[in-house]
């Protein structure tokens, strides 16, 4: 792209109150932090974060999802050269919870599956839920067999805060978390982001960076969510 091209599209932007932002939803972005895990640990797998398996590409996952079908749907798409995949759920205690999947118009959406109910302007194209019963055991419980440094992910649908909460020894060895942060009441009973954050600073973890921001779900600038970046206080 030539100078003047690149000067013309700034001009837009402004005169739209808009500005250019670099994709932080990459590995290479990732990679730049210089992070060193034994072991990176996926909660919420659905079909696969692609771009943290490139970025640790010769590292040990874990990956952890409800839905047993989520491995072949991983794999399909883009699976890490070497994981071990725990089909059960992660939260504060041992039990069973009921998983929700929404069915949606043009079918099922396991992309939302949750054990909250989705809400406000995503919540109004679900017909029904499909529901079924899962596993759930502490983090802290898996990753007893996985020594060493770890860098964690987890996506679950609102229910990141309840996962943390079990997970107490293994954040207090993580060199860095990546978190999926409602900042809008997208289910019900879904913890406000100041909670997550509080419990992740409990660890020595400190919000580092945006990496993604969801809009409203109605077209609208406001954020419906971030993908934030938590790392340790005294490493930055």
């Amino acid at each position: 792209m030539s100078a003047a091209a690149k000067i013309n599209i700034k001009r837009i932007l402004q005169q739209r109150a808009q500005v250019a932002v670099p994709n932080k939803d990459r590995h290479q972005y990732l990679q730049s932090f210089g992070f060193t895990p034994d072991v990176v640990v996926d909660v919420g797998v659905h079909s696969g974060t692609p771009q943290l398996y490139r970025a640790f590409d010769t590292t040990k996952f874990v990956l952890i999802d409800p839905r047993a079908e989520s491995e072949a749907e991983m794999v399909a798409r883009q699976a890490p050269q070497d994981y071990d995949f725990h089909a059960v759920a992660v939260g504060a205690e041992t039990g069973q919870l009921d998983l929700h999947i929404p069915i949606m118009k043009k079918g099922r959406n396991a992309a939302m599956a949750g054990f909250r109910k989705v809400t406000g302007p995503m919540g109004r194209n679900i017909v029904e839920y499909e529901t079924r019963s899962v596993p759930i055991v502490p983090l802290d419980q898996i990753m007893a067999d996985y020594p060493g440094r770890v860098g964690l992910k987890i996506d679950t649908e609102g229910y990141e805060l309840e996962v943390l909460q079990g997970a107490g020894e293994t954040l207090r060895r993580a060199e860095f978390v990546i978190v999926e942060l409602s900042v809008t009441k997208r289910f019900d009973g879904v913890a406000p982001p100041s909670h997550t954050i509080d419990e992740l600073a409990k660890a020595g973890l400190e919000l580092r960076d945006m990496l993604r921001i969801t809009g409203d779900g109605k077209g609208g600038p406001q954020p419906r969510l971030f993908d934030a970046l938590f790392t340790r206080w005294d490493a930055l």
